[in-house]
């Protein structure tokens, strides 16, 4: 008999203010490695305007996310992504599904 591990996937929006968003989007997809020791499977990109921006982070791993996201490598990759300030971290821990009731 065969065990199953089913970890649940975790999603982690961040909002940031940036210099120029489309050097931001650039500079962002560089990340790709750091990305993957958060277990990041899949990142949604967003803008509004010029400077302020937001990533839907997907991860296996939550805590790992959000140690490394806390550590001085994201802090180094944020600089050079142009982020100014303005960081807001939210971790989704619901889903609303209308019913139309």
């Amino acid at each position: 008999m065969t065990s199953e591990t089913h970890t649940k996937s975790a999603m982690v929006v961040v909002r940031h203010e940036v210099e120029d968003a489309a050097k931001w989007r650039e500079k962002f997809k560089t990340h790709g490695a750091l990305f993957q020791t958060q277990a990041v499977s899949e990142v949604h990109l967003g803008v509004s305007g010029e400077d302020r921006v937001v990533t839907v982070f997907v991860t296996s791993d939550l805590d790992r996310f959000l140690s490394i996201f806390n550590d001085e490598a994201t802090a180094a990759a944020q600089a050079n992504d142009g982020i100014t300030g303005g960081v807001e971290v939210y971790v989704i821990d619901e889903t609303y599904v209308p019913s139309g009731d």
